[in-house]
């Protein structure tokens, strides 16, 4: 019996990808499972109970420290000595879990001199600067060009824009997450904006936020792509270490069902892996997502070719992996992270962007129990080898 007809491949159900919510779009893993939409729902009631409970608290301690002042008032000696240490200790903690919920209102728009040393340290090179301002010109232009077709509609979108930038500018040193959550806030007030003050048909805001994403993402890539302040770039070199050591693997192995050996399969095996190492060269989420999106088609199309019919996604997923463990693309975490945290979600909920998208996401980052399944299933016979995927790719002799 053959490699491939003893193996029943990699399979996860296709519901797997949705949201846990039940809303029906896709789910992300950075998102807990949940879709965009559901994820900020999710978070902005943890956040308003965390601000809800801080303020309680604040009151709480402040009303604690009223009542030990007033009874110090017939306090003596020593008596007064302990209050002073008791009310020290009590206006710490306040001041402590005040600041918490200040976080959430408002940022400091100071960065720190180390931060500034390091940032200095790693800046590019002038060629370097030089071509990234003139793409970041030639954005603009483009962007001002596509605006002027919408009148006054286009200045007050320009306008709004150029705010957001602004912000962001004094906002860098936030956290990633909260860089992201007001990217988001952003995308989500100026297409609500259009369409229910503006009355632009949805096809229209669809086309005008990939513009605004351009342009404000062209402006903020250097800053907010995989940032120092995360472990993005350890989780990088971490799957591309244990990628590398799995370069023995074969589609048989995978129950790939692709035959490379007819040139146009070959060729889409080319193409696909081309697009998903090309990604990291793209600046803007949409271009990155459609280089996934590219990678996938041409993955269908080889599939199709061999089997003279339309791919499944269980032909799908397991191909999809082999391009990944074939081509190993660079920052593959970061460039994953960075689609998730300032794409327009809307891309990322539906349609084909948000299919492609959500697969390479959801394998990319395993469940230990598939992960763990997938391994019994995959063991060969190579040098008593063993076979993971995901964060979790090893090699055990």
């Amino acid at each position: 019996m053959s490699l491939k007809s003893e193996r029943r491949g990699i399979h996860v159900d296709q519901s797997e990808l949705l949201c846990k919510k039940g809303c029906g779009y896709y789910g992300n893993p950075a998102w807990q499972g949940f879709c965009s939409k559901c994820w900020r729902e999710e978070y902005h009631k943890a956040r308003q109970k965390q601000i809800q409970e801080d303020w309680e608290l604040a009151e709480r301690l402040q009303r604690e420290e009223e009542e030990a002042f007033a009874s110090s008032q017939s306090s003596q000696g020593a008596q007064s000595l302990t209050f002073s240490k008791f009310e020290e200790k009590k206006t710490n903690e306040k001041t402590r879990k005040v600041t918490t919920v200040k976080k959430f209102f408002s940022a400091s728009s100071r960065v720190g001199s180390k931060k500034a040393e390091i940032q200095e340290a790693k800046a590019p090179s002038p060629s370097i600067n030089r071509q990234t301002s003139i793409e970041t010109d030639r954005v603009s232009k483009e962007f001002i060009e596509f605006l002027k077709t919408f009148h006054k509609t286009g200045q007050e979108i320009y306008k709004q824009t150029k705010m957001f930038l602004e912000t962001m500018h004094y906002k860098r040193d936030l956290s990633i997450e909260e860089q992201s959550e007001c990217t988001q806030d952003f995308y989500q007030n100026v297409a609500e904006r259009m369409q229910t003050r503006g009355k632009v048909p949805a096809e229209r805001v669809e086309k005008i936020m990939d513009q605004i994403e351009k342009y404000i993402m062209t402006r903020l890539y250097k800053y907010v792509f995989c940032p120092e302040t995360t472990d993005d770039e350890k989780k990088d070199l971490a799957i591309q270490k244990r990628i590398r050591a799995l370069h023995w693997v074969t589609p048989q192995m995978l129950c790939v069902p692709v035959n490379e050996e007819i040139s146009e399969v070959s060729d889409m095996v080319v193409k696909a892996i081309t697009d998903i190492i090309e990604m990291d060269s793209k600046r803007v989420p949409r271009d990155k997502l459609a280089c996934i999106t590219k990678c996938s088609k041409h993955i269908f199309n080889a599939i199709k070719i061999t089997k003279n019919e339309p791919a499944s996604a269980d032909d799908f997923l397991p191909t999809l992996i082999y391009i990944v463990l074939k081509g190993n693309p660079p920052r593959l975490q970061s460039n994953i992270q960075y689609i998730t945290r300032f794409c327009n979600p809307s891309r990322l909920m539906t349609g084909e962007d948000g299919y492609y998208f959500t697969n390479l996401a959801s394998n990319t980052n395993y469940p230990e129990a598939q992960r763990r399944s997938w391994c019994t299933e995959m063991r060969v016979s190579c040098s008593g080898s063993e076979l993971k995927w995901g964060a979790g790719i090893q090699t055990q002799v």
